[in-house]
């Protein structure tokens, strides 16, 4: 078995990854099973048929957010739709393992009605892969010195000018670690509640908390960005 920490990390390593697959058929190497961190915008139906092929049974995105309007805002560079075809075809093909989707949730311009947008976003996931087979992963920003993210705090007074990003200082960590007002203690609690309800299921559990409280968008509208004029 292998794990590929980035594999098809963007459009023009897929000709790339299409020769290794190739090569792993061809060698007609049996009872193989590998991993990866995959970028699930750059997947054509050639890629996918062979990735289930040669074995992979396990695979990791990064999401961010299921919603359009904030991915386009991060400039995070990838389609949303494209993400749930990708997967769509992945399943098709045969895949039937286990993924793993992370989301990090309170990113700037987050708002409830975008939190319900992710939550359609997953839940149609989960009509691909089915529920048991995806898993969502929940994390937090971690702040970075000469990053935007950074200028943004400092603008907010967030942050001093002269603090010190390698402080263990523990007031210090939870403004590293970007879960800010107003929906900070929003984002605390259900935490909370989801560890309480399953801490051996933390993810789902944390979205079906905010599912529970806030709803659901229609998938159209977490697949929709629309441009400023």
């Amino acid at each position: 078995w292998f794990t590929d920490a980035q594999f098809v990390p963007s459009k023009k390593y897929i000709a790339d990854c299409v020769e290794l697959l190739e090569a792993i058929k061809a060698s007609e190497m049996k009872d193989i099973h590998w991993a990866a961190y995959i970028r699930a915008d750059n997947l054509p139906p050639e890629l996918t048929r062979l990735m289930v092929e040669t074995g992979m049974n396990y695979f990791e995105i990064g999401i961010t957010s299921g919603s359009q309007s904030l991915v386009r805002k991060m400039r995070l560079g990838y389609n949303l739709r494209t993400v749930l075809e990708n997967c769509q075809s992945l399943r098709d093909e045969g895949f039937r393992d286990l993924v793993s989707v992370n989301y990090s949730f309170n990113v700037i311009g987050e708002t409830y009605q975008t939190i319900r947008e992710t939550i359609a976003f997953h839940r149609e996931l989960e009509r691909i892969f089915g529920r048991d087979k995806v898993e969502p992963a929940i994390f937090f920003i971690g702040l970075q010195p000469h990053t935007g993210l950074e200028a943004y705090a400092l603008d907010k007074q967030i942050l001093k000018p002269n603090y010190d990003p390698m402080s263990m200082m523990p007031w210090m960590a939870l403004k590293l670690l970007w879960n800010p007002e107003p929906l900070g203690s929003f984002f605390g609690r259900i935490c909370l509640d989801a560890w309480r309800k399953d801490p051996n299921d933390f993810g789902r559990a944390v979205m079906d908390i905010l599912e529970e409280r806030l709803g659901r968008a229609e998938l159209k509208e977490a697949l929709t960005a629309p441009v400023a004029v």
